[in-house]
């Protein structure tokens, strides 16, 4: 693992999971850092095109929790999802490290302690490593927030919920919408990304989606509404009001898309 060498060289693939995996295979197989790993075009090194191989992307899914831990391929998986440069060349470092260290890599990265040395200089140190685990926790802390915050509007008997998210939470909060709606069509348009989490008749897909635009609201969605904004306003203690602390509980930057913040529908 340690005769990796850099090459001036970079990887392209088609932007998916598997393909992603694939260039992973590709940098263990030739031993080799590509300098850049992109799905765009264009780049000011050479490209090798890298194929994506559900074979070989499915032998380093099974090879992570073997050999480092269940809580790597999290890792990994939520890596695809997290908005960050470079993640690809940091996936290759975070696994390449936790190859090399074994099962008690994964909590050295967790929790940025270790009793053993040799896993504190060569995980902790790289910046690469750290990178995907601040990647990591940008994401999961993301996720979390739109669980608090996305709002739901009856739309032609369905629930709609938009949302702008810097990162891909979509596969985040899947399974806590569909337990809390479990009897209801929903749908979460992810407005950043240009897709649209569905659940209907207890089916659940992630889909693209160009654009998306929020049917009229019937006059029974807009009187929920407007006693919504009603109760949040009558609650506060107008002698307490104080906005700096309500936007370090609710971040400004999701207020567009929170019922009691519109000021009419």
């Amino acid at each position: 693992m340690k005769d990796f060498a850099q090459s001036q060289i970079c990887y392209t693939y088609d932007g998916s999971f598997y393909g992603m995996l694939s260039c992973v295979f590709a940098s263990f197989e030739k031993k080799e850092i590509p300098m850049q790993i992109t799905c765009a075009r264009g780049s000011l090194f050479k490209t090798l095109f890298i194929e994506t191989d559900p074979a070989k992307a499915e032998r380093i899914l099974r090879a992570i929790p073997l050999k480092i831990g269940d809580e790597a391929l999290k890792y990994t998986k939520y890596a695809y999802l997290a908005d960050m440069d470079e993640k690809e060349i940091a996936l290759i470092w975070f696994l390449k490290e936790g190859f090399l260290h074994g099962r008690g890599f994964i909590e050295t990265v967790r929790t940025r302690f270790s009793p053993q040395r040799s896993v504190v200089a060569g995980a902790l140190k790289n910046p690469y490593v750290d990178k995907l685990r601040r990647g990591v926790d940008l994401l999961v802390v993301e996720s979390a927030r739109f669980i608090e915050f996305a709002r739901f509007s009856d739309a032609g008997g369905a629930l709609v919920s938009v949302i702008e998210p810097q990162n891909n939470v979509l596969p985040l909060l899947a399974r806590h919408f569909t337990e809390r709606y479990r009897n209801d069509n929903f749908m979460i348009y992810d407005k950043t990304h240009g897709l649209v989490l569905l659940y209907s008749d207890y089916k659940i897909s992630i889909e693209p989606i160009e654009e998306y635009e929020m049917p009229p609201l019937c006059e029974e969605e807009k009187k929920y509404q407007k006693l919504w904004r009603l109760f949040y306003n009558t609650v506060e203690i107008a002698e307490r009001h104080n906005p700096r602390c309500r936007m370090n509980h609710m971040p400004k930057k999701y207020w567009k898309n929170m019922t009691e913040f519109m000021s009419k529908v």
